[in-house]
């Protein structure tokens, strides 16, 4: 029966597996910290996920199970501009919007251990997504760039064996394309695909992309970057999608800064 769930949701399909006008589950989180939740990630224990919030340094363990509990938090640096976090069984990792990847040991002890690795990205490339590789045994590096132009987006990866970011991009989104894909709503502000979350289907191997400027996820082909799937997100729904994550049975979360309210992570189970 596995083998045929996969077989199934590694064809070709006309749809994206999710109706992401129907989440399963919404769990808003009371906490105010986690008002501008940024980034999402699975962990090793079921239902509980990584999470982190702009302007500052720690990483949230929340128990999405539990109705979004803080369970525990792990503080690595008092200030930064940080976007994403991924957990690792060895350490956690977070990224500045620089494109500095920091790498966090000893979390669960009172003196976690940090340090940080130096990237050829700048500021202006704006790095947002931040996920794990399985396949390349990399992190994964998405740049938002400027949402007012159409310039490629770049996707970087950055192998753990050597933790040095490589030169050249893994993946390019033609924001055009997105547009071709998915066309302006008339009251849709005309800005640009500008991803700001990543995440690779743990069972398709498919890429996610995540834009919170105008409301975009876009699919990719693990292989050659090509684009599967574009899709508008209900902005009712995710008014500011900001994280996106998956655990292992394939089920999507994704996260939304709370513009009005409360930040919440919304599940999307898998059509199979």
């Amino acid at each position: 029966m596995l083998l045929a769930f996969i077989l199934f949701l590694s064809a070709p399909t006309d749809t994206l597996p999710y109706r992401l006008q129907e989440p399963s589950h919404i769990i808003n989180l009371s906490s105010d910290e986690l008002k501008e939740i940024s980034g999402l990630s699975p962990t090793d224990r079921p239902g509980v996920f990584c999470a982190i919030a702009d302007e500052k340094g720690e990483i949230y363990f929340i128990d999405i199970l539990g109705g979004g509990a803080i369970l525990s938090r792990v503080l690595f640096r008092d200030k930064g501009d940080f976007e994403s976090v991924e957990w690792r069984p060895e350490c956690l990792y977070a990224v500045k919007s620089n494109g500095d990847v920091y790498e966090i040991g000893q979390w669960e002890s009172d003196s976690p251990r940090s340090n940080y690795h130096d990237t050829h990205l700048e500021k202006v490339h704006d790095v947002e997504g931040l996920g794990y590789d399985s396949q390349r045994k990399a992190l994964l590096l998405a740049c938002k760039g400027n949402p007012e132009n159409d310039s490629m987006r770049n996707v970087y990866a950055f192998p753990l064996k050597n933790k040095k970011l490589d030169k050249d991009p893994v993946y390019r989104i033609d924001p055009q394309e997105v547009n071709r894909l998915v066309p302006y709503l008339e009251e849709e502000k005309q800005n640009f695909f500008s991803p700001s979350g990543i995440a690779v289907h743990p069972i398709t191997g498919d890429v996610y992309v995540l834009s919170s400027a105008l409301k975009r996820l876009v699919v990719l082909n693990y292989n050659d970057g090509t684009i599967r799937y574009a899709v508008r997100l209900d902005k009712k729904i995710l008014p500011q999608p900001e994280g996106i994550s998956f655990d292992q049975e394939g089920n999507l979360y994704l996260s939304s800064e709370g513009k009005k309210g409360e930040g919440q992570v919304l599940r999307f189970d898998v059509q199979k």
